[in-house]
């Protein structure tokens, strides 16, 4: 399940947490290390509940390998947009922990976000927990910097099989309360995976924030968008 989430995530930009990866067993050049690529389009692009991009198409690569008794997973996306072209880069080191008798999944993360507005650096350290009800984690952030914004976000999401093999259907909120603003966005991932390592994901949603008078504002906006992801 987790495979497939990340999948979306590097696609669509949804935003969940887990960041297990998948080792690859081709005996290439690349064995060891999981690679998947992903071309998509979305009429905004929601980061940490903030719109930070209009109507972009976004190219994306994320590797991982297994590292320290974990995972490692390194991504890097370009947005172009009508004016310019964005990046962003996702580290994160993911691995199974054991509380209270139950198993988790905990993330270290670094992002770099280059946004149509500025940009920013930040860390976060989350925890993940898969029920037969839903998968559910939390991840607390800060942006680098003295003065830095800081938060937590707080994601449930459920895959569910479809009577059409191969389809799945995806559920999910975000919400983040952060010291200057509080957002959240509601909806689905509709998933088709072709079995060749190649799939296919949409995506709904809605979005909104209480940020006043300012271009990360979302006003009970709504978001759809189109990817392609190939696994090598």
């Amino acid at each position: 399940m987790k495979k497939l989430v990340i999948g979306l995530m590097t696609v669509l930009g949804v935003a969940f947490s887990s960041a297990e990866t998948c080792v690859a067993t081709s005996p290439t050049l690349t064995q060891g290390i999981s690679v998947e690529a992903g071309v998509s389009h979305s009429e905004l692009t929601n980061t940490r509940g903030l719109k930070v991009r209009d109507d972009a198409f976004n190219y994306s690569l994320l590797l991982g390998t297994d590292v320290g008794g974990g995972s490692l997973s390194a991504g890097v996306g370009l947005f172009e947009t009508d004016d310019d072209t964005d990046s962003q880069i996702d580290l994160s080191w993911n691995r199974g922990v054991d509380i209270l008798g139950q198993a988790f999944d905990a993330t270290v993360s670094f992002q770099k976000v280059e946004t149509d507005f500025g940009g920013w650096e930040q860390v976060g350290l989350g925890l993940a927990y898969s029920h037969e009800l839903a998968d559910v984690s939390a991840t607390v952030w800060h942006e680098l910097g003295s003065t830095a914004d800081y938060g937590l976000e707080l994601t449930a999401s459920r895959i569910f099989a479809t009577p059409v093999d191969n389809l799945s259907v995806i559920p999910f909120i975000t919400t983040n309360f952060a010291d200057s603003y509080n957002a959240v966005e509601v909806g689905t991932v509709v998933d088709y995976d072709f079995g060749n390592g190649l799939s296919v994901a949409a995506k709904a949603s809605y979005n909104n924030n209480d940020v006043d008078n300012s271009p990360y504002s979302l006003d009970h906006d709504w978001n759809v968008g189109l990817g392609f992801k190939y696994e090598f």
